[in-house]
């Protein structure tokens, strides 16, 4: 056969061969799975603390999409957290949200806090962490203005038990954002070259290694967990925030 026909009757087989072997369709019949969002914060007012534990199912792509989040909601759940010698139920009030309506559990820096949720079909989920401290910003400040069109540097001092530190800046309308982890307790901010003169709210956190792994790998395919039987967080925070100037010096 000549090479330029042979040629042309492999071209043609190829096309037959492809005709016939249709693309595997995606799998669209998983299973859901339950969903905890549980964060613990300690914020810059003293004695003000914040406490929730989200739980929801989540659904099949093949499923009508739910019109409101309470159609998600698992309400009818267990939930217990545990410190030391004490155990705290957190009960269900409004929109997949379970609190701790009495106010009873206090959040101790350095304290392990152990999450145990029942579902009514015996299906456990658990999950723990240790409560950091919270950092205290040293600059900039509302008495120490920055300079605009500048790195902005920032530091605080050291949390006892974070796992990592979050430092976020923004202004009052949107116009600049920025938010960047650290393993240190100051960190020199380049993108505030592009900061112009305006006020600022800065806030730096201290953040426990279940909501450091989740903030920096939830919108990978495989995040990083912390948490049993299902998906999703059990983690804590303990932020300070200041307000600042920039100025152009």
């Amino acid at each position: 056969m000549h090479k330029s026909m042979y040629i042309i009757f492999l071209l043609i087989v190829a096309g037959i061969s492809c005709k016939n072997d249709d693309p595997t369709a995606p799998r669209l019949d998983y299973d859901s799975e339950i969903v905890v969002f549980g964060l613990f914060m300690i914020t810059e007012k003293e004695n003000v603390q914040q406490k929730t534990i989200r739980l929801e199912q989540s659904y099949k792509v093949t499923d009508p999409l739910p019109q409101s989040q309470k159609e998600r909601a698992i309400k009818d759940a267990v939930v217990f957290v545990e410190t030391n010698d004490k155990r705290i139920q957190f009960e269900y009030l409004f929109d997949s949200t379970y609190l701790d309506k009495a106010g009873t559990l206090k959040l101790v820096p350095g304290e392990l806090y152990k999450l145990d949720i029942t579902l009514t079909n015996g299906h456990k989920i658990t999950s723990e962490f240790i409560m950091p401290d919270r950092p205290k910003i040293l600059r900039p400040n509302a008495s120490a203005p920055a300079a605009a069109y500048q790195p902005l540097t920032v530091s605080w001092e050291e949390a006892r038990f974070a796992h990592r530190y979050e430092i976020a800046i923004d202004d009052d309308f949107g116009e600049f954002q920025l938010a960047t982890f650290s393993a240190s307790d100051h960190e020199e901010l380049y993108p505030f070259l592009f900061a112009t003169p305006n006020e600022y709210t800065l806030k730096v956190a201290s953040l426990d290694q279940n909501y450091y792994d989740y903030l920096r790998s939830r919108s990978n395919r495989d995040p990083i967990s912390h948490i049993n039987g299902a998906i999703g967080v059990f983690g804590a925070i303990a932020y300070d925030k200041e307000r600042f100037l920039a100025l152009v010096q």
